[in-house]
This record gives structure tokens, C-alpha cells and sequence, in this order.
């Protein structure tokens, strides 16, 4: 009778952890005294007993096993759930961030040149507009501190852009952005092409456009009047960009770089490329990017070349 229960205590081990036919093989020995037709009663029942209650204690065992299984199934499908609305919240924190600052900060750093461009170059300024003038190139650079500000809040945890409302910017659009840059500093801002150019992937050209953006938003900022040369090589292997000013360049004990920085080289290397930043060889700054692509076997006619970049090559 002792036994008994030390075997139900083993089967029910068994089912809960053991292999799932070991506690019912327990029960079998105990048939033996009932199929031979044992005469002594406290020998039968406590046998016949140990052999219907054995593969039942196991079955219990094995369904405890079940339930614990399941639930730490349910516990690692809910923690891998969480693990990517997480990541994909970290990576939309970083898309809004970069577009932000590539975008936004842009064209308010634009109003803020062209404000005080316009309140410096425009005779006889009546000194209520220059005020006014002043006024909003203030508000501009509270405004743009004020974005650095909320892009640190948006990159504290982060290491497929959302379809847009309109056409993404690509190299047709360099020539307009150029402009743009020209008339706001009143600096000389070439683009030179190297290379017969030939069509590139959308992404490589909406990363192209943003690089060359940021680079010019930071010549301004940081050189302000320093002419900026963009070059675009396309070589075999792909497109090598490189924006170079002849400013001061950076300075010795300048901090690493910031958002626009960081963001170029997210672009760069969400296309498969890289980006390199820093002081040129005769002063100034100087950035570099390497996108991927590859020249057709057929070389591109004149009209194919040109529409690629627009008439950006047109203008000095």
C-alpha cells in the first residue's frame, strides 16, 4: 500500500516533465497479478489500483505540462509582439525626425537667411520693416532651437518611409534646390556632373537630394557667404556625391556631429551606401557619399543624360 501512492507520485513526475509514454509504462507491471488471476486480495487490489491510476496521474502530469507550455508560449508571442511595435515605434521616431530636420528645418532656416539678407540688402528700409524683418529671422532661430530640441526628444530611443502626399525629390529637382540656395545666400553654388549620367533607383535619388539638402543647410549655417561646389560622378560602380565649401572648415574643437550629420548617414546607409564627413584638403568642409548603382550596358544618349539631372548642368 505504501507503494502505491510513491508510484502515483512517479507517474504524475513522469507526465509532468519525463517523456509522455514513461507513466503510463509504470502502471503496466502492476497487470500482471490481475491477468494471472491472483487469489491473495491484498496483493490484487492494490495492484489493479497501482495499473488504473498510474496512466491517470500521468495524464494529469502531462496536462499541467501543457498548460505551463502554453502559457509560456503565450508569454513569448505577447513579449515578441511588444518587441516590434517597439522597434517599429523607434523606427518611425527616427523617420519623423529625420524628415523634420532634413525638410522642415530647411526651409526655416531659409526664412531666416532671406529675412536678414532682405533686411541688409534692401535701400532704404523704412526702420519699421527692418524691425519686422528682424522680428521674424528672430522667431526662425527660436523656432529651429526649438526643433533641435524636440528631434533630441525624438532620438533618445532610436538607433519604409510612409507613402507621401506628393512625388519625393529626386535629381531633377537638384537644379531648383540650387537655385534656391543661390538667391537665399547670394554665394556662388555650382553643380558639376562627371559621367554620363543614367536613370538610378528612387530611393538612391531621394537619398542624393536629401544629402546635397542638408549639406547646403550647413554650409549656410556654418560658412555663411562660401561658395559650394556639388559634384556628381556617375561612375560604374554608382553615384558618388561630394559637397564641398571654402569656409573656414571646422573648427579644432568642434563636438561631433549633430542631427543633419547623423541623419546623412542614416540615408546614405538605408540604400545600401556611405557617407563620409570633414575638413578638406585646401579648408573648408567637405562631404562625401557613395550610393549604389550600376551603368546600363548601352550608354545613355544626350536627351537620356539630361533628363536624369533636369538642366541642372546649365547654369554656372
Amino acid at each position: 500500500l505504501a507503494a502505491v501512492p510513491a508510484l502515483l507520485i512517479v507517474a504524475f513526475r513522469a507526465g509532468d516533465h519525463g517523456p509522455s509514454w514513461l507513466g503510463p509504462c509504470l502502471g503496466a507491471p502492476f497487470l500482471v497479478p490481475a491477468l494471472v488471476g491472483a487469489d491473495d486480495t491484498a496483493v490484487l487490489v492494490p495492484a489493479v489500483a497501482s495499473a488504473a491510476l498510474a496512466p491517470a496521474a500521468a495524464g494529469f502530469g502531462a496536462t499541467r505540462r501543457a498548460r505551463r507550455d502554453d502559457e509560456a508560449r503565450r508569454a513569448s508571442d505577447d513579449a515578441l509582439a511588444d518587441s516590434v511595435v517597439r522597434h517599429t515605434a523607434r523606427g518611425e521616431r527616427a523617420r519623423i525626425s529625420r524628415e523634420l530636420h532634413d525638410v522642415v528645418a530647411h526651409h526655416i532656416s531659409m526664412i531666416s537667411v532671406q529675412a536678414e539678407t532682405a533686411r541688409l540688402t534692401t535701400p532704404d528700409l523704412p526702420e519699421d520693416g527692418a524691425r519686422r524683418l528682424s522680428e521674424i529671422g528672430d522667431t526662425a532661430r527660436t523656432a529651429l532651437v526649438e526643433m533641435r530640441r524636440l528631434l533630441g526628444v525624438l532620438r533618445e530611443d532610436t538607433a519604409a518611409d510612409a507613402p507621401a502626399r506628393q512625388p519625393q525629390p529626386g535629381l531633377r529637382e537638384l537644379n531648383e534646390l540650387l537655385d534656391t540656395a543661390r538667391t537665399a545666400s547670394a554665394a556662388s553654388t555650382r553643380l558639376i556632373l562627371r559621367g554620363a549620367p543614367y536613370p538610378l533607383d528612387q530611393g538612391v535619388e531621394l537619398a542624393a537630394y536629401r544629402i546635397v539638402q542638408e549639406a547646403l543647410t550647413n554650409a549656410r549655417r556654418h560658412a555663411p557667404g562660401a561658395a559650394v561646389d556639388v559634384e556628381l560622378d556617375f561612375a560604374t560602380d554608382g553615384l558618388h556625391v561630394r559637397v564641398r565649401d571654402n569656409g573656414p572648415g571646422p573648427a579644432p574643437s568642434a563636438p561631433p556631429g549633430g542631427h543633419g550629420l547623423l541623419g546623412m548617414r542614416e540615408r546614405a546607409a538605408a540604400v545600401g551606401g556611405e557617407l563620409e564627413t570633414g575638413a578638406g584638403t585646401l579648408g573648408g568642409f567637405v562631404v562625401t557619399a557613395h550610393l549604389p548603382g550600376s551603368r546600363p550596358s548601352a550608354t545613355a544618349t544626350g536627351a537620356d543624360a539630361a533628363g536624369v539631372v533636369g538642366t541642372a548642368g546649365s547654369r554656372p
